[in-house]
């Protein structure tokens, strides 16, 4: 959990937005990004296909973050 988080933290700085503007772009909450930033929750597939999208990610991104498509935002391994 916490490599997607760190994962996802670099992306969000790189694009250069804080936590509070990806969460609005999402369309989710800023808890819930700080949560999945910090491994303290698993996205669900929802939640991480938002995420990606604010962020201008494709699927293979997403893929190297550690998660399993088929499962529900569960993290493999």
């Amino acid at each position: 959990m916490r490599a997607l988080g760190a994962r996802l933290r670099a992306l969000r700085l790189d694009a250069g937005l804080t936590g509070a503007v990806l969460a609005q772009r999402a369309g989710v909450g800023q808890p819930t990004v700080s949560k999945v930033e910090n491994g303290r929750m698993v996205p669900s597939r929802d939640v991480l296909d938002r995420l990606s999208g604010a962020l201008g990610l494709d699927a293979s991104v997403v893929a190297e973050c550690g998660l399993d498509p088929r499962s529900g935002g569960n993290q493999v391994g």
